[in-house]
C-alpha cells in the first residue's frame, strides 16, 4: 500500500498575489459604488459679481460680469451704516431699487445691473453687500464696499 506523504512546496506566491490583487479590487468596486452612489446637493452657481459705489448719485451698484444667469429669486441684502435693505431680484422695481434687464426675463444675465439708491448718504458709512442663492442656499457674493468712520 501506498502512503499518501505530504508535499513539501507550499502555494505558489504568483497565487497569494492574485488572491490579495482580486480582494483589493473587490473592495475598492465595492466602495465606489457605495460612495458615489450618493446625490450630492446642486452645486452653487459659478458667477463673477462686482458691486461698486456712485457716490455723487448716492447709489450701490452690483454687475454681473460672467458665469450663471441667476434666478429672480435671488436675494440681494444691502446694509448701509445700521440699516439693512433686502429684496429680490425680480421685485427690483421701485423708486430706491432698479434691475437693469436688458433680455426682459427675470433672470440676472451677463451684462446686467442691480442698482440700489441708498434713502441715506453713503459717504462715510459701512457698506456691506450680500447676494444669497435661495435654490443652493448659498452665499454668491459678500463684499465690505466701504468701511466707513
Amino acid at each position: 500500500m501506498w502512503k499518501k506523504i505530504r508535499a513539501k512546496e507550499a502555494v505558489s506566491e504568483v497565487i497569494s498575489i492574485v488572491l490579495l490583487l482580486g480582494i483589493t479590487i473587490t473592495l475598492f468596486a465595492f466602495l465606489n459604488y457605495t460612495i458615489f452612489s450618493f446625490s450630492f446637493g446642486t452645486p452653487p452657481p459659478s458667477v463673477n459679481l462686482i458691486g461698486t459705489m456712485d457716490k455723487v448719485d448716492n447709489s450701490i451698484i452690483i454687475k454681473h460680469y460672467s458665469g450663471d444667469s441667476l434666478d429672480g429669486t435671488t436675494h440681494v441684502v444691502i446694509t448701509v451704516g445700521s440699516s439693512s435693505y433686502q429684496k429680490n431680484v425680480s421685485e427690483m422695481h421701485d423708486t430706491d431699487w432698479k434691475f437693469f434687464d436688458t433680455n426682459h426675463d427675470t433672470k440676472w444675465n451677463f451684462g446686467e445691473a442691480v442698482q440700489f439708491h441708498s434713502p441715506q448718504l453713503i459717504t462715510d458709512k459701512y457698506i456691506q453687500v450680500t447676494v444669497v442663492d435661495p435654490a443652493t442656499n448659498t452665499i454668491i457674493l459678500t463684499t465690505v464696499l466701504q468701511q466707513g468712520t
